[in-house]
Parts: C-alpha cells; sequence; structure tokens
C-alpha cells in the first residue's frame, strides 16, 4: 500500500476523527472506528495515526482491541503499521507507530 496524505480529507473516518468535538461525535468515531472493514481500516491508518492526540487516544482504544493475541485483524494491522513506519516522513506518525508496534493489544 502506498504512503498516503495524513492530511487526505478522502476518508470519512478520518474526516469525522478531526472534527469530532463532542462527547456524543467522538463516541460515534469510536463506532466507525470499531465497525470499519479491515481493508478500508489498513487504507485509513496514515490519516488515523496523525489525529490530535485525544483523537489518537480512541484510535489506540479500538486499535488494542482489535490487536489482542487472538484478533484475527492484529497480523495485517502490526504488518501496516511496520509499513507506515518506515515509509513514513511525518515524526509523530512514525514514533507512535513504533510505540504501538511495540506494545499492540
Amino acid at each position: 500500500m502506498a504512503d498516503e496524505d495524513p492530511d487526505d480529507a478522502g476518508s470519512t473516518l478520518v474526516r469525522s476523527g478531526k472534527t469530532a468535538l463532542t462527547f456524543t461525535e467522538m463516541a460515534a468515531f469510536v463506532h466507525e472506528l470499531e465497525a470499519r472493514p479491515a481493508p478500508r481500516l489498513l487504507e485509513d491508518l496514515p490519516g488515523l495515526m496523525a489525529l490530535p492526540e485525544a483523537k489518537y487516544g480512541l484510535v489506540v482504544m479500538v486499535l488494542r482491541k482489535k490487536t489482542r493475541p487472538d484478533g484475527a485483524e492484529r497480523g495485517r494491522i502490526l504488518e501496516r503499521l511496520g509499513e507506515l513506519q518506515s515509509s513514513t516522513d511525518d515524526p509523530v506518525v512514525r514514533e507512535r507507530c513504533k510505540v504501538f508496534r511495540e506494545r499492540p493489544g
């Protein structure tokens, strides 16, 4: 997968994460994130890893559930984070990928 621009407005999930301000909007973002099909989630990871800290915390919460040792999506998510870590120019995204991969689910 090609490294995507974290500011790409193409992903509705990333846009909803960026614009969520209220508790209700953040809860809806988490619900969307949990329900996101794996292929689309993997495509959205560059933008999700670049979200502001509070919203990134919500992403981590969901990703930890998806990357539990018995999680069906664990391998694909960790592999994609590794690709992103080695290909991104964004030092924040690179560090977030590194930290998450060191301690996934």
